[in-house]
């Protein structure tokens, strides 16, 4: 897909966030809303380093933030990506 996605948050992203300790205008809290945001603008989805997890209701895709132990799942479709929550510890990937 050429272009850009539209980055739709679930209502307790930003929570998840601050739960992992990373504050509104904290370097780390800014770190994640970055890696959303590349989410948003990259045409290959998931990237090579994404592995898929088990996230009721079905699974959701996993990316690294960069330089970070946080972890955002997500889902995308042509249009949207959905950052559903993030994680301070890598979620077990679905072996298929």
């Amino acid at each position: 897909m050429a272009g850009r996605r539209v980055a739709q948050l679930s209502t307790t992203f930003r929570r998840s966030v601050i739960a992992l300790g990373l504050h509104p205008g904290s370097p780390g809290f800014r770190a994640v809303f970055a890696a959303v945001a590349s989410l948003a603008k990259t045409d290959e989805l998931p990237g090579a380093a994404d592995d898929e997890t088990l996230f009721a209701p079905g699974r959701a895709f996993v990316r690294r933030v960069s330089g970070r132990n946080v972890w955002i799942l997500y889902r995308f479709d042509d249009d949207h990506v959905f950052a559903l929550t993030t994680r301070g510890a890598p979620p077990v990937p679905v072996d298929d």
